[in-house]
């Protein structure tokens, strides 16, 4: 089984996707395989073609943050930098979960993926959660996270896909709106609900999503 693990931001999908870890399940964290697959040749070759050699470090290797000053100057140059990436990492994340599954088939494995629908990752999970918060407890983690003010949190949760679509699309929710004792208790609800169960002290410590 694949189950797709998203949220919106500041709802807890870390801290959720970390919650899943601890009961057993096999993480397959998609910003960890990004990274890795950026540094591949042939990605590597064409965000140069696309954003230019100058974001290059002089070790060869890619500036991320010069690369993302280049992609986040506008939603044209964003989706160019996705149609470059979202491939590579779904192509290194199904091969990672084929390996697994046939080592390891009463495991579940986790795609750990903030943009899963967007990415149209969605069509390769079994099941769907979405970790999700109120609005305004949101704002102010990102507020204390960030230093911003509430309407600049707000901007940015707004750029997303709305948290209540997120959810429609799911199969659960797991609710996060006060502490971790209360989250785990509907992380386990939720998993229920899919017809999951813990798996206890698997250790997969090893694996970094590549």
């Amino acid at each position: 089984m694949i189950i797709g693990l998203t949220g919106s931001m500041a709802a807890g999908k870390s801290t959720v996707s970390a919650m899943l870890k601890e009961l057993g399940f096999y993480i397959i964290d998609a910003d960890k395989t990004a990274h890795a697959a950026i540094e591949t040749p042939e990605v590597r070759q064409r965000i140069t073609e696309v954003f230019g050699d100058d974001i290059l470090s002089p070790d060869g290797r890619i500036d991320r943050r010069l690369l993302a000053e280049k992609a986040f100057a506008s939603a044209e140059k964003t989706a160019e930098l996705n149609a470059i990436i979202h491939p590579a990492v779904i192509e290194t994340m199904l091969e990672d979960a084929d390996w697994f599954s046939l080592e390891y088939p009463e495991i579940p494995v986790v795609f750990d993926v903030p943009l899963l629908f967007e990415s149209g990752m969605d069509k390769f999970c079994d099941r769907i959660l979405t970790v999700a918060a109120d609005d305004e407890i949101r704002y102010l983690r990102i507020m204390l996270r960030d230093g911003l003010t509430r309407e600049a949190a707000a901007r940015r949760v707004e750029k997303q896909m709305p948290q209540e679509e997120k959810i429609a699309r799911s199969d659960a929710a797991v609710w996060n709106n006060k502490g971790l004792a209360e989250l785990r208790a509907n992380l386990l609800s939720a998993l229920a609900a899919i017809g999951c169960e813990p798996l206890g002290d698997y250790e997969n410590d090893d694996n970094d999503g590549a």
